[in-house]
């Protein structure tokens, strides 16, 4: 799921803006998801001689690269922290960037924030300690992060001044959510991004089928996130897009406890493939697919409008699938 497409002239400013010595790991997040992997994370540590926080900062304007904002022509970036990795005390770092939709509803728009987390949960993060923004988190924003079961621990970095990024401060989420009503008020232990809660035995009604995009839509489905349970079922649901160059992309439902907040399949699919797919490179979607276990709150509407948003004329595949009990 790599892209070879051609840099823009923001994202190389914004690479020169590094010393020379650690651009061409800078330069490769372009190549790598939107990811900058743990070891590369120590390396460019060492050769800036600054901590991990002071490197999610400077790389802000990197993850604003990959903004796409017809509507507000206003870039947001962010940059996540995974866990770290036992043994090393070093982890992964994700960007992530704002994501707006023409001609649709501005509730449709995926923010940096969600961006950011869901980059590193469909890239097999447990869960995040540290997020870095440039201001502080929407209402909106801070209800989606305490979903997560890292929430309690996980600190904000916020520039003290923007024209240093070397000055920031680390504040915990809850400082921002005061009284916060979670995933726990729900009686569910743990939360977003835990394996344990993303990990569900699910089967098309439809019957074995192998079409690729379809399994991979299933797939999604399978590692999605939904603690209501209806009177029918939990909502769990998934999604999978293909391009026109036969890559396929797929997105998790992350279902908030506050409801609003949370992330469509498709909303996931298409920040993802933004992170995998820069803005020079081909992003015409060729079929999308989604798989649901029916429930009470259906996300077929959202995405038929989502989909008519973004890729206009392409028909969206619905599939309802069932829980298999374990």
């Amino acid at each position: 799921m790599t892209s070879s497409a051609q840099r823009t002239p923001g994202w190389t400013k914004a690479v020169n803006n590094f010393p020379e010595s650690v651009r061409t790991d800078i330069d490769r997040i372009w190549d790598n998801q939107g990811c900058m992997p743990a070891d590369a994370v120590e390396r460019v540590c060492g050769i800036l001689m600054a901590e991990i926080g002071t490197l999610m900062m400077q790389l802000l304007p990197i993850a604003q690269q990959y903004a796409v904002v017809p509507v507000s022509h206003f870039q947001v970036g962010a940059v996540a922290a995974g866990m770290p990795i036992p043994g090393t005390g070093w982890c992964s770092l994700y960007l992530g960037a704002n994501f707006e939709f023409t001609y649709a509803a501005l509730s449709f728009t995926v923010h940096a924030e969600q961006s950011a987390t869901n980059n590193a949960w469909l890239q097999g993060e447990p869960g995040l300690q540290a997020l870095a923004i440039s201001a502080a988190p929407c209402g909106y924003c801070r209800q989606f992060l305490y979903e997560l079961v890292t929430a309690k621990q996980l600190n904000i970095l916020l520039p003290n001044d923007p024209s240093n990024p070397l000055s920031y401060s680390s504040t915990p989420l809850t400082t921002f959510l005061p009284d916060a009503f979670g995933p726990g008020d729900l009686n569910v232990k743990g939360g977003m991004m835990e394996p344990a809660l993303c990990n569900h035995n699910l089967v098309l009604d439809a019957g074995p089928i192998t079409d690729p995009v379809i399994v991979a839509a299933l797939k999604a489905a399978c590692g999605s996130y939904a603690p209501y349970k209806t009177d029918l079922s939990n909502g769990y649901a998934g999604v999978a897009v293909q391009l026109v160059d036969g890559t396929i992309y797929t997105g998790r439902y992350a279902e908030n406890a506050a409801y609003n907040p949370s992330l469509s399949p498709l909303e996931s699919a298409l920040s993802f493939m933004n992170m995998n797919q820069p803005g020079t490179a081909t992003r015409k979607v060729n079929r999308c697919v989604l798989v649901e276990v029916p429930t009470l709150c259906s996300q077929l509407s959202a995405t038929k409008s989502v989909l008519n948003a973004y890729a206009l004329g392409v028909s969206l595949e619905y599939y309802q699938a069932s829980l298999v009990p374990s």
